[in-house]
């Protein structure tokens, strides 16, 4: 920046330049990714996105503008997450607001996402019962949002009741401002409470929520140590929504747990977990009172990412 009372060099604010500076100041920050988290503030400070960053290296910041890049640049150098900084994240085609609210949606939980809709478009095809989905520790929404706006037409002919469920009320702030802003709050039912405490059978106490066909849920996988040890953008997340204990599959036991008497009949649950954890995880579904079929899916790494635990009975 130029010194008090002089405005700075138009060549210092062009582009190129500013990506030049930000790049060389976050290569000597912990960021395992400096000319991505500078094409991503430099081009945020545009209010353009990173492809026009590049084709157009010749435009130019105000001053103003510049000073505020420079803060987020010192922002990311002390570790803080891009997502947090530019107050988003694009993730499964959709924009999702992020804050420290909740956990930062990953790319891996697009494919639990993927996994939740290909099941419930093959339940719609199958019959004519209505379906009751359940997102189970929401955070951001990113899981709901997907199946609010898949299914969409279903929801408002209530063929399908979707729940969105935490423990946090943060959370489900967060997770109900997502859902409005892309004009589905209507359409999901928010839930504040752990895992699957608020569903019991029809007929119940009229003040608990119906028993899911289908449950989704990203549950704190890592280990408390990997937590612990975590460097940079970790440390600035909710830890209750990365911290799953001593081999990182405490809430993830809870929940199996609970599946024999808050799963229905011929449910499915769909568990996104770490690597490692799939033999152990189907390991707690076979000890289960009810018959179950559980199958393991890997990602694009070949790493089991989803478990999908079918009720039998």
């Amino acid at each position: 920046m130029a010194a008090a009372g002089r405005s700075a060099p138009a060549a210092d604010l062009a582009a190129s330049s500013l990506l030049a500076r930000a790049t060389a100041r976050l290569a000597a920050s912990p960021t395992e990714t400096p000319r991505l988290d500078a094409e991503l503030l430099v081009s945020h400070a545009f209010g353009r996105d990173r492809t026009w960053l590049l084709a157009h290296p010749e435009e130019s910041l105000d001053e103003t503008r510049a000073a505020e890049l420079d803060a987020w640049v010192v922002r990311r150098c002390a570790g803080e997450p891009v997502a947090y900084i530019r107050g988003f994240k694009d993730w499964f085609g959709l924009r999702m607001s992020v804050d420290p609210r909740a956990l930062i949606p990953r790319p891996e939980t697009e494919q639990l996402a993927e996994t939740a809709i290909a099941e419930i478009a093959a339940r719609l095809a199958a019959d004519t019962r209505r379906i009751v989905a359940w997102d189970v520790a929401t955070g951001s929404g990113a899981v709901a949002l997907a199946l609010a706006l898949r299914f969409r037409a279903a929801l408002a002919l209530r063929r399908i009741r979707l729940v969105a469920s935490d423990v946090a009320p943060d959370a489900l702030e967060l997770a109900a401002e997502n859902l409005a802003a892309h004009g589905v709050g209507g359409l999901v039912t928010l839930a504040l409470g752990d895992l699957l405490e608020g569903a019991g059978p029809p007929g119940g106490d009229p003040r608990q929520l119906p028993l899911p066909d289908l449950v989704t849920a990203n549950l704190p996988y890592l280990t408390a140590a990997e937590v612990a040890a975590a460097p940079g953008s970790i440390a600035f997340e909710p830890r209750q929504a990365l911290d799953g204990g001593a081999d990182g599959l405490d809430l993830v036991r809870r929940l199996v747990a609970q599946l024999p008497s808050r799963l229905a009949r011929g449910g499915v649950a769909l568990l996104e977990i770490g690597a490692g954890q799939g033999d152990a995880v189907r390991d707690e579904a076979a000890s289960l009172p009810i018959p179950v079929a559980v199958t393991l899916a890997p990602d694009l790494a070949g790493i089991d990412r989803v478990v999908r635990i079918e009720r039998l009975d």
